[in-house]
């Protein structure tokens, strides 16, 4: 076998090794990219599913808070006509909660001292409980969509080094036409472009097959 033969050898050797890498990378960066867009899609999904409890927690509170001023003011025009009985009766059916603030508010003296507070609803006792759990959801919404974003950032990402990877590929379709050490020199930039871009690939993260 004569040195030129040799040379040949070795450069066919360098491509085939370089191009088996890069397919390889190629397939890699594929399957990592399909992971993360499924990831982004069910991320997105419960940022939607976080958003619909966040508006009916919201509408839940704004109709408990609607019954609790309409009540209120039922009992107070009742209490300011001493109708005992009217009063009693809407005190009785204040929800728990509301409950527990009107009887704080009364505790104050409302009618006798100009300090008290002007109405229960300013109580430490009176709970926005479904309010409580909107900012809840909408703290989990908000997360999520974090999420999802960088989800699809990981998954743009890939498919970036798969075009990176499908250049390299381009050098080695077309690295045996031209002469020695034409070949030579598109091997070198070849495997130096390789290098570059596996290391940005290696720093990457990897989707996580079960959640």
């Amino acid at each position: 076998m004569n040195d030129k033969t040799e040379t040949n050898t070795r450069l066919e050797l360098l491509s085939a090794i370089l191009m088996s890498l890069v397919v390889i990378s190629i397939s890699w960066s594929a399957y990592q990219s399909t992971l993360w867009g499924g990831i982004q899609t069910f991320t997105l999904r419960e940022v939607t599913s976080a958003g619909l409890k966040v508006s009916m927690n919201t509408l839940q509170q704004g109709q408990y808070s609607t019954v609790d001023v309409i009540m209120f003011m039922e009992y107070i025009n009742a209490l300011n006509n001493n109708d005992q009985k009217h009063s009693e009766f809407y005190y009785d059916r204040f929800r728990p909660d509301f409950k527990l603030a009107v009887d704080a508010w009364l505790e104050t003296k409302p009618f006798e001292n100009p300090d008290a507070p002007p109405h229960p609803f300013v109580m430490p006792e009176y709970k926005k409980s479904y309010s409580e759990e909107a900012e809840r959801f909408a703290t989990e919404q908000a997360i999520k969509l974090q999420e999802a974003e960088q989800a699809n950032h990981n998954s743009d990402n890939y498919v970036l080094m798969t075009v990176m990877y499908t250049g390299i590929l381009f050098i080695g379709g077309i690295v045996h036409v031209f002469t020695e050490k034409i070949r030579l020199e598109l091997l070198v930039v070849g495997w130096v472009i390789f290098s570059a871009v596996t290391f940005f690939l290696l720093t990457m993260p990897i989707a996580p097959l079960f959640e």
